[in-house]
């Protein structure tokens, strides 16, 4: 498997122009962008569409008006980088090109693997929930913050670890189950945010939460994580970089950045 990174600088403008007439983006704005992400992505290169991808340097809600926000969009791909840009030349409508800036696509081959005993530093946005069952009934499952449920069985005493505590070892799981070990992990960012899909009537809603987050208001765990990894199993990280950490990965979560570990 030939893994690609590729990298583009959408423009917010022409984006939240096309997400609202397609109705791909809630009413409040930006900070549903994962979903109207999802969608250009699509439009823009159909099954071979990056994912797991990130938005870095998204828009500051208090941003300057008239200032440029520049973000930067990353993604990896098992798609042929040159097939990418044939099916966009062909099926994206201008808006979609505009939008994505695709003249300016880069890519470049991530490595066929890391050797076991590599050590690797990362960034990663990640969605840290947990699957509750309602009452036993699989039909109802919710998801539920990873640290909430944690919570659970300490309910009205003082809690023994902190959200970064719960969410290191959420990511310390998902690593080892992709063949890798983590090896120090720092929590850079957290908010609640809400996610969005469409429901069966194709109309777009916001992905139940099981439990209410602070001070009552519902909402989803977004957290940035920085940390050193180190490759256990070379194939099994391989598969994991491809497929990314956690879910909610088709909506801007999940995707592993690499950087040197020092």
């Amino acid at each position: 498997m030939t893994l690609t990174l590729i990298q583009m600088r959408p423009a917010l403008g022409p984006l939240l122009r096309w997400a609202h007439r397609r109705h791909v983006v809630a009413a409040q704005g930006p900070d549903d962008l994962g979903y109207a992400l999802h969608a250009i992505l699509a439009a823009a290169f159909g099954a071979q569409a990056p994912k797991p991808f990130v938005l870095l340097d998204p828009p500051r809600r208090h941003a300057r008006p008239g200032a440029d926000p520049a973000p930067q969009l990353l993604g990896y791909t098992t798609g042929d980088v040159a097939g990418l840009r044939d099916h966009a030349a062909a099926f994206a409508d201008p808006e979609v090109a505009e939008a994505l800036d695709l003249d300016g696509l880069a890519a470049k081959a991530m490595p066929a693997r890391f050797s076991a005993g590599t050590r690797l530093g990362f960034r990663t946005r990640i969605r840290p929930t947990v699957r509750r069952d309602r009452d036993g009934d699989r039909a109802r499952t919710r998801e539920q913050d990873a640290y909430l449920a944690a919570l659970d069985p300490y309910e009205g005493q003082p809690a023994p670890f902190s959200r970064g505590e719960v969410y290191r070892d959420w990511l310390a799981r998902h690593l080892a189950a992709g063949g890798a070990e983590l090896e120090m992990a720092s929590l850079d960012a957290f908010r609640l945010g809400r996610g969005l899909r469409r429901g069966r009537d194709r109309e777009l809603r916001q992905i139940p939460s099981s439990s209410p987050t602070m001070k009552g208001a519902a909402g989803h765990p977004d957290a940035t994580v920085t940390g050193v990894l180190a490759v256990r199993d070379p194939e099994a990280f391989a598969a994991l970089l491809a497929r990314g950490v956690g879910r909610h990965r088709a909506f801007g979560f999940g995707m592993l950045l690499l950087r040197p570990p020092g």
